[in-house]
C-alpha cells in the first residue's frame, strides 16, 4: 500500500512529465500496456492535460519536485527490496544507485514503447512471448543493482523469474479487466473512480514485486530447482 501511494503521488507525475517532454502521450502507453478500449482510454485521458500544457507548466521549482518525485519512486523500490532481502542501507550511495536506476528505467521505457508498439501491431502473440524474458532480465538486474550487488546473482534468479512471470500475468489480467473496471468506476463515482482503478493497478504492482521476491527466496532457500520438480513429477506418475 505504501509503494502504491508513492507511485501515485511521485511516479505518475514524473512519468507524465517525461512523456510530455518526449512529445508522447502517457495515455497511449497505458492503453497499449493495459489493453484499454476506446471508451476506457477516453476516460483515463480526461484525467491528464495535453503534453504541451504539461511541459509549459514545468518551470522553476516544478523541476525540483519533478526530479525529487522520480528519486522518491526509485527509492521506494530500493527500500522494499532492502527490507525483503534484509540488506543494510548505504545512505548516499543508495540514492546515487536509485538515480542511475531511474535513468535506466526511463531509457528502457522509451525503447520498449517504440519497439514494442511495432511488434505489438505486427505480432501481438510474439509481443507477449518476448515480454516474459524481457521482464525477467529487467527485474533480475534491478534487484542486483538496487541491492548494491550484496545478494548473489544466483540467489536473485528465482526471484527475477517469479517477479517476471507474475508481472506478465498481472498485465494479462488487467489487459482483459481494466477497461471494464475504469468504465464501471467512472459511472459509479465519476472521474475519481478512474483514480480508484489506477490505484488498484499500483497496488497490484506492489503485490507482484513483494510476492515475486518472497516466492523466489523460498524456492532458493529450500534448494528447489526445475530439474528436481520434474523428477518428482515423474516419480509421482
Amino acid at each position: 500500500m505504501v509503494l502504491a501511494a508513492t507511485l501515485l503521488l511521485c511516479a505518475v507525475p514524473f512519468m507524465l512529465i517525461v512523456a510530455a517532454l518526449a512529445g508522447r502521450s502517457a495515455v497511449s502507453y497505458l492503453s497499449e500496456r493495459l489493453g484499454l478500449n476506446h471508451e476506457a482510454a477516453t476516460e483515463v485521458g480526461g484525467l491528464f492535460a495535453s503534453s504541451t500544457a504539461t511541459t509549459s507548466a514545468v518551470t522553476g521549482m516544478s523541476w525540483v519536485f519533478f526530479i525529487l518525485g522520480g528519486i522518491a519512486s526509485a527509492s521506494a523500490f530500493q527500500t522494499l527490496y532492502q527490507q525483503v532481502f534484509e540488506v543494510r542501507p548505504h545512505g548516499v550511495r543508495d540514492k546515487l544507485r536509485a538515480v542511475v536506476w531511474l535513468a535506466w528505467v526511463v531509457a528502457w521505457t522509451a525503447v520498449g514503447t517504440t519497439a514494442g508498439h511495432e511488434l505489438h501491431s505486427a505480432a501481438p502473440v510474439a509481443w507477449w512471448i518476448v515480454n516474459v524474458p524481457a521482464f525477467i532480465g529487467f527485474w533480475w538486474l534491478t534487484m542486483w543493482f538496487l541491492l548494491a550487488g550484496e545478494v548473489a546473482w544466483r540467489r536473485l534468479l528465482p526471484c527475477a523469474v517469479a517477479t517476471g512471470a507474475f508481472w506478465v500475468g498481472m498485465l494479462v489480467v488487467f489487459h482483459f479487466a481494466f477497461s471494464g473496471m475504469v468504465i464501471s468506476y467512472n459511472q459509479k463515482y465519476g472521474p475519481i473512480g478512474v483514480v480508484f482503478a489506477l490505484m488498484s493497478f499500483f497496488i497490484a504492482i506492489g503485490v507482484v514485486i513483494t510476492l515475486g521476491a518472497a516466492v523466489g527466496m523460498m524456492w532458493h532457500d529450500r534448494g528447489l530447482s526445475f530439474r528436481a520438480a520434474l523428477k518428482k513429477m515423474r516419480r509421482a506418475s
